[in-house]
């Protein structure tokens, strides 16, 4: 086996689907498959448990996936220690974001970093904020998302900017009018919300300060699916104003100033205190962060 086999592998158990592990490693769904056959082969074990339907670890599958995840960090300060005996700073740093947060908070970030460490891989991994520090603790160097102000002992934070929930409705749809009158009743209308999440929490508690029993139409992941179902006229949604701006949707949702007053998103940067005090690549990528 070697170190591509190994991120494969351990790309698969984030995944759990052969196709987005492929699209993830720029592969074929059959080529992740016949790799995978072949890693097996060389351990002895079955790793994975599939059907048609699902992919699965098994019990071998787990304790092999704590190797892999071994063996890779140990790979990584290895090429950093090596990259440093040339006198550049060299690695793979992998990140995980929100695709807004990759569009209007990351960029300036990684561009500075870049310039500074021409020598370090970036790896950047998008999907649901919810998701991210579930990422983190598979295997991700650094995240952004939108995180609590809370105290962690394993994690260390860097807030960089809060932004606010706003309550949005569709333009133009029939019946919204009658949803949304002066005295609005927030039992009746449909709602959109997140299936989990800190908008979630701060929803729900909303609703149970004001003895309100709301009426869900949809629970999704991701704000993006949420202002989808706005513009389609299927209920009322509360999103974070960036991601309302960066939407091609803007201009097919409106703004309620009278929604609920909900806690800001506080957006940041976020990773493990033991990584970033045993990598000079997350360290050095840490300490770009403005």
């Amino acid at each position: 086996m070697d170190i591509q086999q190994l991120r494969l592998f351990t790309s698969l158990c984030r995944n759990l689907h052969f196709g987005n592990a492929g699209l993830e490693n720029h592969m074929s769904p059959s080529a992740v498959s016949r790799n995978i056959q072949r890693l097996e082969d060389s351990v002895g074990h079955k790793l994975f448990l599939r059907d048609n339907r699902s992919v699965s670890l098994t019990e071998q599958g787990e304790v092999f996936h704590r190797y892999a995840m071994d063996v890779l960090n140990r790979w990584n300060v290895l090429m950093q220690e090596l990259g440093q005996s040339e006198g550049e700073l060299r690695g793979r740093l992998t990140l995980f974001s929100s695709v807004t947060a990759s569009q209007s908070i990351l960029p300036t970030v990684l561009s500075r970093f870049r310039q500074e460490y021409p020598g370090i891989h970036i790896q950047l991994e998008t999907g649901y904020a919810v998701n991210a520090l579930k990422r983190l603790y598979e295997g991700c160097d650094v995240v952004v998302a939108a995180l609590t102000e809370d105290e962690d002992e394993q994690l260390i934070k860097r807030i960089i900017t809060s932004i606010p929930i706003q309550t949005v409705a569709p333009v133009n749809t029939p019946g919204v009018n009658e949803w949304l009158q002066d005295e609005i009743d927030w039992s009746r209308i449909p709602l959109v919300l997140p299936r989990s999440g800190q908008a979630r929490e701060n929803i729900d508690s909303w609703f149970i300060r004001q003895g309100i029993r709301p009426n869900i139409y949809a629970e999704v992941s991701g704000n993006e699916a949420i202002l989808s179902l706005v513009a389609l006229g299927c209920g009322v949604g509360f999103v974070p104003r960036l991601v309302i701006n960066e939407s091609p949707l803007v201009n097919k949702v409106r703004l309620i100033e009278s929604g609920p007053e909900l806690s800001d998103f506080h957006v940041g940067f976020c990773t493990r205190r033991s990584s970033l005090a045993s990598s000079d690549v997350i360290r050095a990528f840490w300490d770009s962060i403005e």
